[in-house]
Parts: structure tokens; sequence; C-alpha cells
């Protein structure tokens, strides 16, 4: 606004009201500001001539638009948009560096996103940008890096010229890639779309699915491939319908395909003729463990609805990414740590084979833990006392710890690490590693928040266990916090460091973890809550507001940054302005009178006659979501209510449970004692009388995010919703549309 060109304005001239933005007659931040606009003459303001110049000589170079974008191949980083909007994702929340408008070749086509809602796919210039976008953001995800890239970017380069209207694979790369590429158009320029970033792409993306289902016969390495990203594609949508459907789909190609082994015993490709290459064997091997991690996440500990067994998988984990690209042959680890394929023979055997081993490797081992975990969680009424030093609960801490203590520098969540990782594009993929493994953690751990989480049998803890109980509520409070941190430190990296599909779902239950912990587990009136409520409130704004920066790549982003938005609101914090309401210390903000509609006459005592999934699954679950859409429901496990009086859900009915209590395999120095618990919870409280707050609680806690009530009713006593941690893949909650989100049903995390 200072140079010469630049004629000064009444009223939006001043830098404390707005700053001009160069459209006539009337300036369109003085609009939004409800401010008089006015020009002293027809003057325009400096940048906005340099860019019309620019744009000018641009046009003048380029032949078309098309042929621009061919020579060039644009980014959504190289290109600008004069249209601002305050919801927009700033830059600074993501740490991408606005590019220079003097840099911009053509700004014809700086408005004109609507190719990448096209019906058919663009251009082999478009093509190439949006698979790159693919490999920068969903590439090193989880298991996704089966993609050998230098061949896939050979092929669709050799084939630049063919009609590919029959090839699902890169429909569906390319919908993903168009997602991202309007994430980071919207977010690096903080524009407004002229398109909603959850459309682009998605016709591609819905034809993809139409050539897999049309050929459901044509069972091949392609086509698997291609049905994985579509049912990551339609978790990212909310439609988990298809996607359970599609997960069913995988695992029987998989199957099929007999990729579970080893395309042969040389390992090594040291045998001629026509063998696959190096990078063929192991692209076979990521993607049957991508359908590994698929299923187990799907099944979610549920034998029932799991379909692929973890000793049926005879193959190596996945090499490093050097080795992969470069196709170098190496042997590596199986899913069991120390070991190697049975059949190599001694002579060929590595003494490090680890050093060849890369992310996807460790990450797998975990979703193995945290299949162990799920299934443990459902199973707590079998299960041996959690402080009990052989108990299952000990067994499985013990190998989470050891897992994460023992992960090599380079996967270790440091600031050197996350630098390095920048620049092979796998932020995202490093902070995932880190986020299943506190998101499990918080799973195993809220058996000692049976409020928060309604088991179906929770541990009854004994005083003189209030040690122990405490220690499982303070550590599942710290996993809580630890992914808040992860966040805001992937948060500075852009959109590829949150593209997992598994973050809204574990920022929400970040944020209810931490919130219920600092109101209802400790005393809200000691000083040394006050303390920790007031480091811990910067945390939960920092969850929200990523919740809504994440709406344009999720499709349960918005409503539960609503929900977690809710939440705070009732706690007393506000997120604008980090204050809180003065009387939250002193009084429960969520006691009633009211009975929780939620809780029918329904249920029966004891063990139910029959069991669905439905009532151990978090009602977030790929299963219950898609058990949603489905018209048909009934409750197989409703019984007729006996007149007795029933035994209170917080109290499991077992007699198992009053064996002697014994010493804990090991619970820390600090762990809270029971004096620091809010009195509801102490251990002379836990009987009936104060079950009914717990119940009251449960409606803010422990509310459907999603806006959906759920079916069938409960029968058993605690089984009212068994709820895990937020599981990583079902991320996204809108099936019917985000203007479906009632806040008057119920429903809690897993």
């Amino acid at each position: 606004m200072s140079s010469i060109e630049n004629k000064p304005r009444v009223h939006c001239d001043s830098p404390k009201l707005c700053r001009c933005s160069g459209h006539k007659p009337s300036c369109a931040r003085c609009n939004d500001k409800s401010l008089h606009c006015r020009y002293e003459d027809d003057s325009e303001p400096a940048w906005k001539q340099r860019v019309a110049h620019s744009s000018t000589v641009s046009e003048k170079q380029s032949p078309s638009i098309e042929s621009a974008l061919a020579d060039t191949e644009l980014t959504p980083d190289t290109r600008s948009s004069p249209s601002k909007r305050p919801d927009a994702t700033p830059v600074g929340n993501l740490g991408i560096a606005s590019p220079g408008l003097a840099h911009t070749p053509t700004t014809s086509i700086i408005d004109d996103l609507h190719w990448l809602i096209a019906p058919h796919l663009p251009d082999h210039g478009r093509a190439r940008v949006l698979v790159e976008r693919y490999f920068a953001n969903v590439h090193h995800l989880r298991c996704f890096a089966f993609l050998h890239k230098p061949s896939f970017l050979q092929k669709l380069d050799s084939d630049s010229s063919r009609n590919h209207d029959g090839n699902p694979l890169l429909h569906i790369v390319c919908a993903l890639g168009a997602l991202f590429y309007a994430v980071e158009y919207e977010t690096s320029r903080n524009t407004v779309l002229h398109i909603n970033p959850l459309d682009a792409g998605k016709q591609w993306a819905h034809h993809a699915q139409n050539l897999i289902l049309a050929r459901l016969d044509r069972i091949s390495v392609e086509n698997l491939m291609a049905a994985v990203l579509l049912h990551d594609y339609e978790i990212r949508m909310g439609h988990y319908s298809n996607a359970f459907m599609l997960s069913a789909i995988t695992a029987r190609m998989a199957q099929a395909l007999q990729i579970n082994l080893e395309h042969s015993t040389d390992v090594l490709c040291r045998e001629g003729g026509n063998a696959p290459s190096a990078s063929v064997k192991e692209s076979r091997r990521r993607l049957m463990w991508c359908c590994y991690i698929t299923d187990s996440l799907v099944g979610s500990g549920i034998d029932q609805l799991t379909l692929i067994d973890e000793d049926d998988i005879k193959v190596q984990l996945p090499c490093n990414e050097r080795n992969f690209v470069l196709e170098e042959p190496c042997i590596t680890e199986t899913l069991e740590e120390g070991q190697m394929l049975k059949f190599l023979p001694v002579e060929v055997l590595p003494t490090y084979p680890q050093d060849c081993m890369g992310m996807t490797a460790f990450y797998i081992r975990h979703i193995a833990m945290r299949r162990k975990v799920l299934k443990y969680i459902k199973h707590l009424d079998t299960a041996k006392m959690p402080w009990l030093p052989d108990s299952e609960f000990a067994q499985l801490d013990r190998e989470l710890r050891h897992w994460y203590d023992t992960l090599p520098a380079n996967l270790q969540f440091t600031p050197t690490t996350l630098y390095i990782r920048q620049e092979t594009s796998q932020v995202g993929a490093l902070c995932a590693l880190h986020y299943a493994y506190h998101q499990t953690m918080c799973d195993l751990y809220r058996v000692g928040a049976p409020g928060l989480y309604k088991l179906r049998a929770p541990f009854d803890f004994p005083p003189e266990q209030s040690e122990f109980l405490g220690h499982l509520q303070s550590t599942l409070f710290d996993h809580a916090r630890s992914l808040a941190t992860i966040m805001a430190e992937a948060l500075r990296h852009g959109p590829h460091a949150i593209a997992d599909s598994w973050l809204p779902t574990i920022l929400y239950d970040s944020c209810k973890i931490m919130l219920y912990y600092l109101t209802q587990l400790v005393d809200p009136a000691a000083e040394s809550s006050k303390a920790l409520l007031a480091e811990t409130i910067p945390h939960v704004q920092n969850n929200v507001k990523a919740l809504q920066i994440m709406r344009s790549m999720y499709a349960d982003a918005a409503p539960l940054s609503k929900a977690a938005n809710t939440m705070v609101e009732k706690v007393g914090i506000e997120i604008s302005n980090a204050t809180r309401n003065p009387n939250f210390i002193q009084e429960d903000p969520y006691s009633n009178n009211e009975a929780d509609d939620g809780d029918t006459a329904g249920s029966a005592p004891g063990t139910p006659a029959q069991s669905a999934p439905d009532y151990i699954l978090n009602p977030l679950s790929i299963y219950r979501l898609a058990r949603k859409s489905i018209p048909e429901k009934h409750a197989p496990e409703t019984m007729p209510q006996p007149t007795v009086p029933t035994t209170p859900s917080f109290i499991r009915p077992s007699p198992a449970r009053s064996l002697p209590s014994e010493l804990p395999y090991s619970v820390p120095s600090n762990a809270r004692d029971e004096s620091h618990l809010a009195p509801e919870l102490r251990s002379e409280a836990m009987p009936q009388s104060d079950q009914g707050n717990f119940d009251e609680l449960q409606s803010l806690f422990t509310s459907d995010p999603t806006g959906w009530t759920w079916q069938p009713a409960e029968t058993a006593v605690g089984s009212r919703h068994e709820s895990s941690g937020l599981p990583p893949w079902e991320s996204q909650a809108l099936e019917v549309g985000l203007d479906a989100w009632l806040p008057t049903f119920s429903l809690e995390p897993q």
C-alpha cells in the first residue's frame, strides 16, 4: 500500500481495520468488516497491477492452459489466488510458505479447478501432477507404499497417449492425489475454492469402484491395489458401507492371489530367467501386509469380523524405501521379532536383518500388538486382574513399551528425525507411527476409566489397589496429552503430516480423555489440579483447531470438531481467548437430574443369550457405521427384563473377581493416590449410590459426535457401549452428509 500507484482510501486504508484487497467498486475486506470503502480516484493497489501485468505476459508466452500445465507440471504451491477467506487453513498453521505472485506463470487457470471434478481423468500433464501428490501424501502412510514409484511413473509416461478409462488403479491414485492437490492449494494460498476439496476426484473414485465391482472375476495384483486404495478413500469420504464390503473383497483377493506366501524361495533374486524383479516381489509383500492391516483395523479385535490370520502370512516384513526404490533384494525379519523365513539357507542370513527394515515394518508389528489389545479389552470377563504380575494387561503393557523403547533412532519422534523425514515426505508416516502407539496405550489403559469407557465387564478395583487405579488413570491422561503434542508438531509440517484418516477420531478421543480426567478423575479443588488444567488447556485448544483445519480433508472432521468444541465449552474453557468459567473448578458442569434416554429397560444381567459385534465395538468403527445404513435392524441380545434387582454395572458379578489382591506388576512411584480422585470415583463410593451421576456424565463424554443413534439396544450388564480408544482408519463420521449431525443422539468411542 506504500507504492505511488496505490492512492489512499477512506476507512480501509487504516491497517487497524483492514488491508485493501484491490476489488472494485468495493473492497472485499471492507465488505467483510461492514466498512464503507471508497477510492479517491481510479487507481489500483500496486500488487494487483503487478498480477495483471504478470497474467498478460504469461498468456502471451503460453499457447494454452493445457500445454502450460504439461510443460511446467504446476503444483498448488506454484499458483496463487487473489481471493481469501477467514475460515480457510492459515498458512502459518501448516508451515507452508506462500509462493510469490511474481512466479505465477498463468493466472488464467488460478480459479479453474473444475477439472478436478470432471467425469474423466485429465490429460497426461495434469494426471502426472496428481500422481505426484498421491506419492507425496498417501504413499508412505501405514503400508500403502506397495507401488514402486519409478516403475509406476515410467509406465504412466510411456502410456501417455493411451486411454486409461479401464484402469481402476490409476483412477483411484488420481482421486486421492486430487484430494490433496485441492487441500494443498487451499492451505498454501488461504483461498476460497470454487469446489469442495472433498469433491475433488470423487467421480474418478466412483469409476474405479465400478470397474472393480464389474470385474470381480478378474483377480489381479493391480486390481487388489486399486481395491485397497479405494477402501481408504471411502473411509475418508465417510462411506462406511462401501469400505466395509471392500475390506472383504481385499481379503478374499489376497487369499486368491496367495500373496501371503513368498513368490519363490529365491528371495535374493539370484536365479535368472523370467523371474519377477526384486521390486515386484517386495510390492507383493507390502500389498499383503496392507491387506492384513486393513483387516485388523476393520476387525477391531473381533474374531467374527477378521478374515486374515497373521499365522497364515509367510512373507517377510517390508524392507526400507531405499532398497525398494533401487530394487535391491534383501532379507528382513518376519512378524515375530528376531525371526527370519524358515526356508532360507543359513549362509544367506544377515547378521542384522533389522538394518534393512523400514518404518512400515515397525508399524505392522505395532498393528499386531494393537490387535491383541483390542481383543483383550473385549474379553475382560475372562481376564486376570490387571494388577497381577502375570496378567494379560501386564504382558501387553510390557510388549508395547518394549516396541516403543527399541525403535531405531531414525524412527524416534525428535526434531531431527522430523526434518529428515520431511525431505522424503515421510513426516505423516512418522507421526502416524507414534499416534498408533499412544492411541493403543490409551486403549489398554482405559480399563481404569470405566466411567468414560463403558466396558462390558469392568474390573472391580478394591481399596488396596487405589494406587494402581490412579496409575492407570494418570497414564491414560499422559498418553492422551502426548497425542496432542504430536499433533501440534505435525501441523508445522504441512498437509502431508496430517494425511492419515485416523487422526480426526484420535484428536477427538484425546480431547475427551484430557477433559474427563481433569474434571472427574482428580480433585478439581486441589492446587495441583488447577495447575494441570492450565497446562492442558493449550493442548485441548490445539486439538480443536486441528480438527477444524481437517474439515477439508476428512468427512468426519466437521462433526468431530463441533462435538469437541461443545465439550470444551461445557467445561468452561473458551477456545478463542484461553479463559475458563470461574465457577468451573468448584462445580460439576455436567450434573443434572434427567435420566439417560439411552438406558432403556431391556437389559438382563449376566451373559447375554446371543451376542453381536454391535455391542462391543466403538460406535465410530467401520462395522458400526456400516450397520447404520442398513434398514433391517434387530436386537439379538434382548431378553425380558427380570423383576429382581440387578448388580450395579460398576462391579462385575463374576466370582473370579473375589480373588485376593496381589502386588501390582510395577507401579511408578509418582502414581496418584486416591485422595486426588473425585469423591464419586473413590473406592468407598464405587457402589450403587453414584451410578446415576455417572450415567449422566456419559451424555457429554460418551455422546455420539456423528449424531446417529445406534442399534440394537444393549442387554448385558455393562454392555451398553464397550468403548475402545478410537480406531485408526475409521476416522470419518458422515455417511449421509454433514447436515445429518443431530446432537440429540448418543454414542461413545471404542
